[in-house]
């Protein structure tokens, strides 16, 4: 059998703790923090907290859309990566359970997932070669 593997070098670097306000985007709220922190590279660690709504990417170009409000997140992992700017852009997936505890899993769409509560992240620096 024969696969096909990328490896990058580098090194881990810093770790940030980071606390996402209500109504910013998950999204949109990760790039920021790594914006303002001078991050281009990571990987999500952890992260714990809640979505007003939510709405995930799965499969070919599918989408789902979750009603809240109180949609708890259950897992989140992903990693940040800069743009063809410069910019940090997340890529993040996860599992979110909603108010019936009724259990979706995917990509979040960027925009559509806005926090209720707060999000606590844990996020670690990527330092390629």
């Amino acid at each position: 059998m024969s696969a096909e593997t990328a490896w990058e070098a580098g090194r881990f670097g810093r770790v940030l703790v980071a606390r996402i306000r209500p109504n910013e985007d998950m999204v949109g709220g990760v790039e920021a923090v790594c914006g303002e922190h001078g991050i281009r590279h990571a990987l999500v660690r952890s992260g714990v907290g809640s979505l007003v709504d939510a709405a995930l990417s799965y499969g070919t170009a599918q989408r789902r859309d979750v009603v809240g409000p109180g949609i708890e997140i259950l897992s989140l992992q992903g990693e940040i990566r800069p743009d063809a700017a410069g910019r940090p852009r997340a890529q993040l997936t996860g599992t979110i359970s909603d108010s019936e505890a009724r259990v979706y899993g995917g990509g979040f769409i960027a925009g559509a997932n806005p926090i209720c509560i707060t999000l606590e992240l844990v996020l670690q620096e990527w330092i390629p070669d």
